[in-house]
């Protein structure tokens, strides 16, 4: 990242798009508390651009409360984020919305303030420790995914195939980034997966 913002583990935080540096040192000394807050985002990662979705075919679908109500649900989440920039937006288009205002220019603006806040929380997530069950099987995990990274970084195709072998391990990053990581494979995109695995491609 580019923008200046306040550092934790080697990754800034962007005021305005994502900052949850207080929450997290709230935390820094309760493990569980710090699991279930990375594990929060994950979620809220994972679902935010559909919902996003959801409120704008409701909208162009003549119902605007239903689209009004997600709207509002998706400020609350993402406010999790520290996105204010994004908060701001949304209540804005939240109002239009209501009133039965033009509303497709602050939804395309909502958007790409969204996904900036999604894609800034998910490479953050990708350099953050995590809490991981103990298994026999994770020697060769580890080893199955650093073959796997290589594959990626070499743009060899064989990449795909050894995805399906290691995909149940990756259930570990958590589901946002699963689905990221899911998601780019589907487009052959090596170089996206790197970085949601927090590799440079």
């Amino acid at each position: 990242m580019t923008t200046s913002g306040v550092q934790e583990n080697g990754q800034e935080f962007i005021p305005g798009v994502f900052d949850v540096a207080r929450l997290m040192a709230a935390a820094a000394a309760q493990p569980g508390q710090r699991e279930a807050l990375l594990a929060l985002m994950d979620k809220v990662c994972g679902s935010a651009r559909s919902d996003m979705d959801e409120a704008f075919d409701a909208w162009r679908a003549g119902q605007p409360q239903e689209a009004a109500r997600l709207i509002h649900g998706l400020r609350g989440s993402i406010g999790t984020l520290g996105a204010s920039v994004f908060s701001a937006t949304s209540r804005e288009l939240e109002s239009a919305v209501r009133e039965g205002r033009v509303a497709d220019p602050l939804f395309d603006r909502a958007r790409g303030e969204l996904q900036a806040s999604v894609d800034a929380a998910l490479a953050w997530l990708a350099h953050q420790p995590r809490v991981a069950a103990a298994s026999g099987n994770d020697a060769a995990n580890d080893a199955a995914i650093a073959r796997w990274k290589t594959l990626l970084a070499e743009r060899d195709i064989d990449a795909v195939r050894h995805y399906q072998q290691v995909r149940p391990a990756l259930a570990a990053l958590g589901a946002a980034r699963a689905a990221a990581i899911e998601q780019a494979m589907a487009r052959l995109d090596f170089a996206a997966v790197l970085i949601v695995l927090g590799e440079r491609p």
